[in-house]
């Protein structure tokens, strides 16, 4: 689908006295691989790089060997001047290339038609890269120098001839006049200027410079129309946001006072009011824009790109309706990061996907987008995506078909599309098909028309399926979502001809027959099909009595195919349809089936399940078996990539090392330093959880009559805003009350402000906007409750409320909020920050300010962790560190434990340089123990690091749920597999017998507190949170204990109005995660949806097994839930009408694991009879 070049140059040899060998060598591979691939994007690049470095080198010894008089040209200039028009007649140069083009030629001109070049590119460069300012300076500078040299007669540097005539002195003089005159340069530095204007942070260098020539031209000749437009630009000027806009306006001010000084006050009045709102816009993005110069300072490219990210985030997020939001500085702000990222594929779509929003949703008709798109493909012609809007914003502008054709053409003329797994292409061969179809039926369209649609789509289908299996061999089965082939069924069904697309989509049937979408898809078209046939083309009655037959059958096949991947929707369709369009024989043959073949999948289900987990075990013993022979035997375990030699060389070193990294506290037992390092957390960014300002979007009213109730409150500012909480207590004097809302925006509570006087039940509320009322607390002991904090702080003032953070994505977290009556209060209770606590600590307590707040660090933001799926279940964090340290120096290593302390096969390494982490990329995807390891660079991904499970398994305040090494608790043989079942279950059960279940937790109460609250009724051996259940887990010593517990504890008060209910582990999987519903006026509750299936057939019975294989729509719930059709609630009586003969236990996953075993004690199901005669006392 390219065009490639018909014959391939011969490969050369480079060679230039000012490159290295190195360099030269480089030099050589890309020239050679450029010919072979002349549209290779980063190979042009680096070899227009390295050519450049060779000529400022070589420039630079000439200058120095120039008395000598040994001049000599440069080698490969000739190759760097046909590298660069090359790549400009594929790509775009972008900005750094342009300038250092344009510098190159400035230091090589001695001639006026050197000169007159320089100009030429210098048009090319602004024309390519319009809102750089760097070009447009470097441009005007060189404009400017040449027309100072022109006034000082010494452009004639040379002879230039104009065609055969060589021109005199006097001519070029003439010429150069024309070429760099005033009038020119004045035009540039205009052009420059307004060009970028909309950069607020550097726009000032072409408007300055642009000022000043008119300021000289004013004084050379001063005229009343030249004040006033002067006047004019500096007003204009400051209504622009940018960075010197207080210096703009003391300019402006000097010029007034010097041209005008009589109208100076009514002048800078309408100046200043005029500016206001750009200051303001300005001033809301300078802390962006230094956040964005100090990380480019750094010459760090990935954090810049990430800053300009943001920034963009920041902007767009910007509310429209108080026209913060400024079209012109978001679209300049685009320009500014394209300029640094030039050939960045997602910057580009984003930026065109963010026109196509302005342009669609916002009105904004007079963006012209083509010119976007065509600079664009250019930078990126290998991205599908912006071929594909190029083709489409094309249409949408009525351009002519051969234009179209002409982009199409463009697009796919190289290999750049070919170069992953053909999906770009796709994406272009799309575009390029649904334009032919939609030509094809416009009224405007004749037969020709479609004829072109027709032919060109099925040249596209067979053109893809040639590359495809060029590329990737026989098998190639097509576009996974056979795009085109839907373009051509939808074509052929517009042209009515339904048979062909009939034919499409059965040919369709062998590749995709397995995906259950296609088959629906196919059915949609066969029903909709018959409709139209039906009730179009025949007699209303006669279409009553017809059943839509290739429907039916459409289904009917696919319910034949034994590798559908969720056959559970086609059945579900297929007995709808019946319900629908069948008689009553069909209705009943489709019951039975639907019946028979769900039951069928519900057994495949649970054998996978099963299968999945007898593998799971089958390896399990394999390894231990393996490890006892081993053991048996006197060899060491294997070691990969290493030996245990090179352990035993450094024995000594690496227990100080490991005893190093241990001793981050300051007291340590002597047990510690055999247990598992712990690493500082860190938290998850600000965007995985809800953003709130509660501090910036909180007001307080005042002289709230007694008798006012919340609801009249809320209803006297709910025409305000959203209000997100709001509190009424009484003042001190009893006389009144006084409120405070939490609006959802800061708007909101400006708008709530236009309340201040009204009356509320016949008092003039008084209203203010809270700020600083609120005391931010941390540092506090671990059990530390609300209870305390009210007694530490009361003696302040009087305390409104005390928030705790939730701990369902980050169990670590430890700090408070405080809201005080006054901000009086707040600050008076800052006294007690610093203040030494019981076990070293030091209380900090600050006034709340969200816009301090520090920014997240650790090994994980560094980049210093790595990340390993897939460990094999044995491995301890002492193996993996060893694994890893040949890379570089391992600081910690960790690896996450279950409740029952076996681990959870993942892991943690962090290094103590950040280059290290690179090399151990190395172990990505190698064999170690048996199992193939996942290794990556640690991200704050929500779905690892989610702090759901959160246990401690010792005496002391730990962070992970392992045991001990040195522990006899029984809890650390339960992650074991037990060669014998029977044992393996009564260990199980033994253990939850110790294990007691609180349910109602809070998600802000930690796990210290739930041991404080345990350890009075004997030892504790873990406690495991479960913020996501309203729970926690705790397990005893001894079976005692946790009896006297479960009495104890029921009915406890953990937090004002929150009541401990004990249950089990069972119960507490039911529970749902805590929804804090505190907002009022945000509209009715989403519902949510209930457990269990809601369409299936039957329910599902659970099996042994780490986690059951979900998939949508299997219907059926277990007992407690609802089911699907068919399904009876409690009981455990499923479809069968059989009660289960098994009971629940605990298996190795831990207490929450649930496996059916055999219950010896339990007798068989009871019977009707049984039940009567129970009744009847016999």
């Amino acid at each position: 689908m390219s065009d490639t070049p018909h014959q391939i140059p011969s490969p050369r040899t480079y060679f230039s006295n000012a490159l290295s060998t190195s360099e030269l060598e480089k030099v050589t591979q890309l020239g050679n691989s450029l010919l072979q691939n002349p549209f290779s994007y980063h190979d042009s690049v680096e070899f227009i790089n390295l050519l450049h470095k060779g000529l400022r080198v070589h420039i630079d010894q000439q200058s120095s060997a120039a008395g000598a008089g040994h001049l000599k040209p440069y080698e490969l200039l000739k190759d760097l001047t046909a590298a660069r028009e090359s790549m400009t007649s594929r790509f775009a140069m972008g900005e750094d290339l342009w300038a250092d083009w344009i510098e190159d030629q400035r230091l090589l001109a001695t001639s006026l038609e050197d000169k007159l070049a320089i100009r030429e590119l210098c048009e090319k460069a602004v024309s390519e890269e319009a809102t750089s300012s760097k070009l447009w300076l470097l441009y005007g500078q060189w404009m400017q120098t040449e027309y100072e040299d022109l006034g000082k007669k010494e452009v004639a540097l040379g002879r230039t001839t104009n065609g055969q005539t060589q021109l005199s002195a006097e001519e070029e003089q003439m010429m150069a006049a024309e070429v760099f005159g005033w009038q020119q340069l004045l035009s540039i530095w205009q052009r420059g200027a307004q060009e970028t204007m909309w950069r607020v942070n550097d726009s000032a260098q072409a408007w300055d410079r642009y000022t000043e020539l008119l300021l000289q031209d004013l004084a050379s000749s001063p005229q009343p129309e030249a004040v006033r437009k002067i006047e004019q630009w500096f007003i204009s000027r400051l209504q622009i946001p940018h960075a010197s806009w207080d210096t703009t306006s003391q300019n402006f001010s000097t010029f007034v006072s010097a041209a005008d000084n009589d109208n100076w006050e009514t002048i800078m009045q309408q100046a200043n009011r005029m500016g206001t709102e750009a200051k303001q816009k300005y001033t809301s993005r300078e802390f962006k824009e230094l956040g964005l110069e100090t990380v480019r300072r750094t010459g760090d490219l990935t954090a810049e790109l990430k800053a300009f990210n943001e920034y963009i985030d920041s902007e767009l997020e910007m509310p429209r309706r108080k026209r913060a939001f400024d079209f012109n500085l978001a679209n300049a702000l685009f320009q500014r990061a394209l300029l640094r990222f030039p050939a960045n594929t997602e910057l580009w779509e984003r930026y065109i996907m963010f026109l196509n929003e302005e342009i669609a949703q916002h009105g904004r008709r007079e963006i012209s987008i083509l010119p976007s798109l065509e600079k664009a493909t250019r930078h990126c012609p290998w991205s599908g995506t912006l071929w594909a809007q190029y083709m489409l914003a094309a249409e949408i502008a009525n351009l002519p078909y051969p234009e179209i054709e002409d982009i199409k053409h463009r697009a796919t003329k190289t290999d750049l599309l070919d170069l992953g797994d053909l999906n770009e292409t796709v994406k272009v061969m799309t575009a390029w098909c649904g334009f032919l179809r939609r030509r094809a039926f416009t009224p405007q369209s004749n037969d020709e028309d479609m004829d072109v649609a027709e032919v060109g789509i099925r040249s596209a289908i067979e053109d893809l399926q040639t590359t495809g299996r060029r590329r990737f061999g026989k098998d190639y089965a097509g576009d996974p979502e056979y795009r085109l082939e839907r373009i051509y069924i939808k074509y052929l069904t517009q042209a009515r001809n339904y048979q062909g697309a009939r034919e499409t989509f059965r040919k369709l049937c062998a590749t995709k027959g397995h995906d259950s979408d296609f088959w629906l898809r196919y059915y949609v078209f066969e029903i909709i099909t018959w409709s139209k046939l039906t009730y179009s083309e025949m007699d209303t009655d006669k279409g009553r009595q017809t059943r839509p037959i290739e429907a039916t059958q459409v289904l009917q096949q696919a319910l034949r195919r034994s590798d559908l991947d969720y056959p559970e929707k086609i059945l579900r369709t297929y007995l709808h349809h019946c319900e629908d369009h069948e008689d009553a024989e069909q209705l009943q043959i489709a019951n039975a089936q639907v019946w028979k073949q769900s039951k069928a999948i519900q057994r495949r289900r649970e054998q996978e399940t099963l299968d999945q987990w007898n593998k799971y075990q089958l390896e399990q013993q394999q390894y231990q078996l393996e490890q006892q022979q081993q053991q048996s035997d006197g060899r060491p375990a294997p070691a990969v990539n290493g030996s245990a030699g090179d352990d035993q060389d450094h024995l000594g070193k690496r227990k100080r090392d490991e005893e190093t990294d241990q001793s981050s506290s300051k007291k340590t037992r002597p047990g510690d330093l055999e247990e598992e390092p712990q690493v500082q957390p860190q938290s998850l960014p600000a965007d995985s959880l809800q953003k709130r300002d509660r501090e910036n979007a909180t007001i307080i009213v005042r002289n709230i009559p007694t008798t006012t109730t919340t609801t009249k409150v809320r209803q006297f500012f709910r025409d305000c805003g959203t209000i997100n909480s709001l509190k009424l207590t009484s003042e001190r004097d009893g006389q009144s009350q006084i409120a405070f809302l939490e609006f959802e925006t800061k708007e909101d509570v400006t708008t709530a402000q236009t309340k201040e006087g009204k009356d509320l039940d016949g008092n003039p509320v008084e209203i203010q906007v809270g700020s600083g009322e609120i005391l931010y607390v941390c540092n506090f002991p671990p059990t530390t409750d609300e209870a305390w904090l009210r007694q530490k702080f009361e003696q302040f003032g009087q305390i409104l409320d005390i928030r705790f953070p939730s701990l369902k994505y980050n169990t670590h977290r430890r700090f408070a909020y405080i809201q005080f009556q006054s901000a009086g209060e707040a600050h008076a209770a800052t006294a007690l920050d610093g203040e030494k606590l019981e076990g070293g600590l030091e209380l900090l307590a600050k006034i709340s300010d969200p816009g301090h707040k520090q920014s997240r660090h650790g090994a994980m933001y560094e980049g210093r962790e790595v990340y390993i799926a897939n460990l094999p279940w044995n491995v301890d964090w002492k193996e993996l560190k060893a694994l890893f340290k040949q890379y570089g120096y391992v600081e910690t290593a960790r690896i996450p434990r279950k409740f029952n302390g076996m681990a959870k096969g993942m892991g943690y390494v962090v290094f103590r340089d950040k280059p290290d982490v690179e090399k151990a990329l190395a172990l990505n995807k190698t064999i170690w123990k048996g199992r193939v390891l996942n290794v990556s660079i640690s991200t704050n991904d929500s779905s690892k690091r989610q702090a759901i499970d959160v246990g401690d398994s010792s005496q002391s305040q730990r962070t992970t749920a392992s045991p001990a090494p040195h522990s006899q608790s029984p809890a650390a043989g339960a992650g074991t597999d037990s060669p014998d079942p029977a044992a393996r279950i009564d260990k199980m059960k033994e253990i939850q017998s110790r294990t007691v279940a609180l349910l109602n937790i809070p998600d802000t109460v930690n796990d210290a507190r739930i041991r404080a609250l345990a350890e009075p009724f004997g030892e504790v051996v873990q406690v495991m949170l479960k913020p996501n259940r309203q729970g926690a887990v705790i397990e005893f010593r001894e079976q005692a204990s946790a009896g006297k517990a479960s009495l104890a504890l029921e009915g406890r008060e953990i937090v004002p109005g929150r009541q401990i209910k004990v249950g089990t582990t069972l119960e507490m999987r039911g529970m749902k995660e805590e929804v804090k519903v505190d907002r009022i006026g945000g509209g009715p509750p989403t519902k949510q949806k209930k457990q269990g299936g809601g369409d299936g057939v039957g329910p599902v019975t659970a099996v042994p097994g780490p986690a059951l294989v979900r998939r949508p729509g299997a219907g059926g719930g277990g007992a407690g839930r609802r089911g699907g059709l068919g399904a009876k609630r409690g009981g455990g009586v499923g479809n069968s009408g059989e009660r289960a003969t098994t009971t629940t236990t605990t298996t190795s996953e831990g207490p929450e694991a649930d496996v059916e075993v055999p219950d010896a004690g339990q007798s068989k199901a009871k019977s009707n009879a049984d039940f009567k005669a129970m009744m009847m006392g016999e």
